[in-house]
């Protein structure tokens, strides 16, 4: 309740939330939440959006029946609702049907949606998304994903302004997810803040969870027992639905086992260290940090930019607002060897070797060592989860990889050859 409070109190202004089936997070973000925030200030504009017109509909009458109720009338008087039910706005009017309902002699309003459906001419104080994915089979479809991705890149955002607050509340599918999407790609946006609460706790998420490890979240209602049963029926779905903690499938992965550590962790790691670049401009350009501890088998990872449309110039200046020293060894892209001899002008810049077999070469090279990745590397972890092998028409995985979507997992061979061969030569390779 205290990051809802924060939030109502504009103090937190992107907010997401994490949850479990059935552990009330819908109640608290999409029934309790706005009625609050309009109470607090009813000239509020409110848009709440679910995966469904139905659901958010339902969301949207429980709202009222909050504010109808006469122990809500007594703590907010000022925010009253019309007494009848009217689908159309007239003078002296009101607004109050099951999509949407204005907030007498203030006008603010909540209006409800389905995830995909249109918002043209309605502007938002808050937006609301709970639980933009059905089940199973829209989260492991891209098309959806990339539809949903769409909407709200193109029609949800665009209903904000500047002083607009956003909480998206799911359980989360996929890595992929929207949720997923929006921590990998829009550049870590530091702005938004992330409770994540586990079905069963495995450790400190948040100083407000304040069980022990192995402890249920809601023990009364989803039993320790009852979710261990869960698990032992499907620990892939458990993972992803219950604790919040999605995996990728491992058939025909390149990486299918990683391991995740804290930045304070990764900046502790001594050993072999090194950066890799992978150029793009549509693509994204790709920096990474990368430590290997050898005497350990141990490989460490973390993404320190992954932005697109940069030119010589701006790639300079992320590297010089991050603080990247001019003696730090960095291998990049050999295909772009312009942009290199740019750089190394200010960096200490190398490119990749690369030649026949070279990428199986990098992947073999990788794949010496436990991979460790920063939990702040999202589009790392969201890229090794779909880096796989070719496959054929018969299910047979060949040598080869898809190359698609696989920026980091170029710049992390760069670096990771270099790092352990040195100048030894991968052309002769195969």
């Amino acid at each position: 309740m205290d990051y809802l409070q924060q939030f109502a109190e504009g103090k937190i202004k992107k907010l997401m939330v994490f949850m479990p089936p059935q552990h009330g997070k819908s109640e608290l973000t999409s029934r309790r939440l706005p009625a609050y925030l309009l109470g607090r200030n009813p000239k509020l504009k409110i848009i709440g959006c679910s995966y469904s017109s139905d659901l958010a509909t339902s969301f949207n009458r429980d709202v009222q029946r909050i504010i109808d109720d006469e122990s809500y009338q007594q703590i907010f008087p000022e925010t009253t609702l019309n007494g009848s039910n009217v689908r159309t706005s007239a003078k002296g009017s009101y607004l109050r049907n099951s999509d949407m309902f204005e907030i007498v002699e203030h006008r603010g309003f909540y209006k409800s949606i389905g995830v995909g459906g249109s918002l043209t001419g309605t502007p938002a104080d808050i937006g609301i998304i709970d639980d933009p994915v059905k089940d199973a089979i829209e989260a492991e479809s891209i098309t959806y994903r990339s539809r949903v991705w769409d909407w709200f890149t193109q029609v949800f955002l665009t209903r904000l302004h500047n002083d607009s607050q956003i909480i998206v509340t799911q359980t989360r599918w996929n890595l992929d997810d929207l949720s997923g999407r929006i921590l990998s790609r829009m550049n870590h946006d530091k702005s938004w803040t992330i409770l994540s609460l586990p079905a069963i706790c495995e450790g400190a998420t948040s100083i407000h969870d304040v069980r022990e490890p192995g402890e249920a979240l809601w023990e009364s209602k989803h039993s320790l027992k009852r979710l261990m049963e869960i698990k032992v029926a499907n620990p892939r779905a458990f993972q992803a639905l219950y604790q919040q903690d999605p995996k990728p499938f491992e058939g025909g992965l390149v990486f299918s086992k990683w391991n995740s550590i804290s930045l304070e962790d990764f900046n502790q790691v001594k050993g072999l260290d090194g950066y890799g670049m992978d150029f793009g401009y549509n693509d994204p350009t790709v920096l990474l940090h990368v430590k290997i501890d050898k005497a350990n088998k141990k490989l460490y990872i973390n993404e320190k930019l992954y932005k697109s449309n940069l030119t010589s110039e701006t790639i300079k200046n992320e590297m010089i607002r991050l603080d990247i020293s001019k003696n730090t060894r960095i291998i990049a892209d050999n295909a772009r060897p312009e942009i290199i001899a740019e750089l190394r002008k200010v960096f200490n810049m190398k490119p990749s070797t690369k030649g026949a077999n070279s990428i199986y070469y990098g992947i073999l090279k990788i794949l010496e060592f436990e991979l460790y990745i920063t939990r702040n590397s999202h589009n790392v972890i969201r890229e090794i989860g779909s880096y796989r092998y070719k496959e054929d028409k018969d299910g047979n995985f060949s040598n080869e990889v898809v190359e698609v979507d696989d920026h980091s997992m170029d710049a992390l061979r760069y670096v990771v050859r270099d790092l352990v061969d040195g100048d030894k030569g991968v052309l002769a390779f195969g």
